[in-house]
């Protein structure tokens, strides 16, 4: 019997282990270090394959998982119907479909565990080994990036949500004094990265997940704490900031003028009216196909810039059209919905849970709202964000309808 929980036991560690090196080469060692084809998708299936053995081959398909499943297919199928570049579709969609891999694991690691803890720890990793490069091994001149290939923005919104994952973790009755240190110094960490990325939307939405999360979770990080740490806490956060500040501004002083001048200006110059352009142009190519859309990715061969709408709703509407839409945004509401109607229930049984699952719904508001400037389905950071709040959601449900059905034996 030991025998055989110890042998599930470590096919769970394997595949929790070959998940996080996934992460962190798929992510940012392939850009920065080596590519060799093949490994990341080696990996995930690696991870993938432990997983299934220590689940012993069931396979955990979630209604959201299974309208994810549907609309990859949808889009495949209606790809040959109405994309102009098939093979772009198709790049696009593998992304994506590696995308649901990771959705799906990480449902089986939260429910398993019973906590979001692992899948969010594994971000944090994936972030801070990201803010590692961008000082030792950065690019770039006025805007610091781990490569010439990656998305400065895709690396700073990486950043901005690891910081509300580290706040996430400090919800509780009560935090040892080495929690806090780890905490503080990560974030501290994390900040100097979104800065280093000079990025306007991670730089808002780290900001905006600080604030919530104080306004927020102050009753279970702060008020149930001795004063003497209250003091030590916020002496260090004060610390920190101080420190971090004082780095950057004499070890990047360049990028820090250009971060000031592009915060100075968030709605002025070329670069915004072109968005707004571009989102207008994908809402009239929805009209012109509301159907089907024009194909995964290839808004982009109808807009005049060439290039993809700049907004998650408008290049959902024109690249997927109404049956995409809504297959998509069932996977959205549905675990909002769930957390939602959970709530409900244990509010008044558990003020903790309760404070944690507002955090994490403020969470996934920003996310909603970034949404408006970056796009979901090609970006595997936001995907990743969006698998953590589904699988919590999941596991919420779980562990309501256990209780209910303890509570009716009872």
């Amino acid at each position: 019997m030991n025998r055989s929980l110890d042998l599930r036991f470590n096919f769970q560690v394997l595949s929790k282990v070959f998940f996080a090196i996934y992460l962190a080469y798929s992510n940012v060692l392939r850009y920065s270090v080596i590519n060799i084809r093949g490994l990341s998708e080696v990996l995930l299936i690696i991870a993938i394959a432990a997983q299934l053995i220590h689940e012993k081959f069931r396979l955990r398909l979630d209604k959201s998982l299974l309208a994810l499943i549907v609309f990859a297919l949808y889009v495949f199928l209606s790809g040959f119907l109405v994309a102009q570049d098939f093979d772009r579709l198709l790049s696009s969609l593998l992304t994506f479909v590696e995308c649901i891999l990771v959705f799906y694991l990480v449902i089986c690691y939260i429910a398993a565990d019973g906590k979001p803890d692992f899948p969010m720890i594994a971000f944090i990793g994936l972030a801070l080994i990201t803010t590692f490069f961008l000082v030792f091994r950065g690019v770039g001149l006025k805007r610091i990036n781990i490569a010439d290939t990656v998305n400065v923005n895709a690396i700073g919104v990486t950043l901005s949500f690891a910081i509300g994952f580290v706040l996430y973790l400090l919800i509780s009755k009560r935090n040892s004094p080495i929690k806090w240190v780890i905490g503080i110094a990560s974030i501290a960490i994390l900040l100097v990265g979104v800065m280093m990325t000079a990025s306007k939307k991670a730089i808002i939405s780290g900001a905006a997940l600080i604030i919530l999360w104080i306004f927020l979770c102050y009753r279970f990080t702060f008020a149930r704490i001795p004063l003497a740490l209250r003091f030590a806490v916020f002496g260090g956060i004060i610390a920190a900031g101080i420190l971090v500040y004082r780095w950057y501004t004499s070890s990047y002083a360049q990028q820090m003028e250009y971060m000031i001048n592009r915060m100075s200006g968030l709605y002025v110059g070329e670069s915004d009216q072109a968005r707004i352009e571009m989102i207008k142009e994908g809402l009239l190519i929805f009209v012109s196909h509301p159907i089907f859309g024009v194909g995964f990715n290839n808004a982009r061969y109808y807009i005049s810039y060439a290039t993809y709408t700049h907004c998650f709703y408008a290049e959902m509407l024109a690249c997927t059209g109404i049956i995409g839409t809504i297959l998509f945004g069932y996977a959205m509401i549905r675990p909002w919905a769930i957390i939602v109607k959970t709530r409900r229930r244990i509010k008044l049984r558990d003020s903790l849970q309760n404070t944690k699952i507002i955090y994490m719904l403020a969470v996934f508001i920003v996310f909603l709202l970034l949404n408006f400037t970056q796009i979901a389905f090609y970006a595997q950071n936001l995907m990743y964000v969006f698998s953590v709040f589904s699988a919590f959601a999941i596991c919420l449900d779980i562990n309501n309808k256990r209780m209910g059905v303890e509570n009716e034996k009872d």
